[in-house]
């Protein structure tokens, strides 16, 4: 009964082999293309060619309209919309990290597998299958590894990028949660701006 046991887990794990080696070449092409989409935003980001504000109110001038036209609750609305963006972005940033967790643990599992089957192929003699897993062992093991670690260093770039971005939507929001107070005081008396003036104002480039 063990052998029979023994002989399916065998071949299960042998069929893993094939989507776990294709995950792995999968995270080489999505480390590649994350690696290149890091460095032209870094390259924007040194040129100065990035505006975090500007990109919140295009993104959510509907809201923010919406959110601002509220009598006495902008601050609540506000804070909602800036907080949805602000999960958005944080979403790109997990799968980044997502994958530094899982790519080692595919990495592993990818060189366990054929480490199996390399001590099978030597218990017959057939030393080059042994050989040949081997390889493929020590190759999963890297391939892991090095999807990990640039998943790694991205996402600790990306994440101060982020905190920046985030510190300074905040504070332009507040700055215009200010001026709207004033003007809709100012308006008691007769002066009266309107919602998309201050927000031009305030956001204009």
């Amino acid at each position: 009964m063990l052998e029979y046991i023994e002989s399916f887990l065998y071949q299960v794990a042998v069929a893993l082999s094939y989507p776990v080696f294709i995950s792995l070449a999968l995270m080489i092409l999505w480390s590649v293309y994350s690696a290149g989409d890091f460095l032209m935003e870094w390259i924007r980001r040194r040129s100065g060619n990035t505006d975090p504000v500007r990109s919140f109110t295009g993104t959510y001038s509907t809201e923010l309209n919406k959110a601002l036209a509220t009598p006495g609750m902008a601050d609540i609305h506000l804070t909602k919309v800036v907080r949805l963006w602000e999960k958005n972005r944080i979403s790109r940033l997990d799968r980044v990290r997502f994958m530094v967790k899982v790519a080692p643990s595919i990495g592993l599992i990818g060189t366990l597998i054929p480490m199996g089957i390399a001590l099978s192929s030597l218990s017959t003699g057939d030393l080059v299958s042994m050989s040949s897993n081997m390889v493929n062992a020590f190759t999963a093991t890297i391939a892991g590894l090095a999807c990990s670690v640039a998943a790694y260093l991205i996402s600790q770039e990306r994440e101060k990028w982020l905190k920046t971005d985030f510190l300074e939507v905040e504070t332009r929001m507040e700055e215009l949660l200010r001026k709207l107070a004033h003007h809709e005081a100012a308006g008691r008396n007769g002066h009266v701006m309107n919602i998309e003036t201050l927000t031009k104002e305030l956001f204009r480039p």
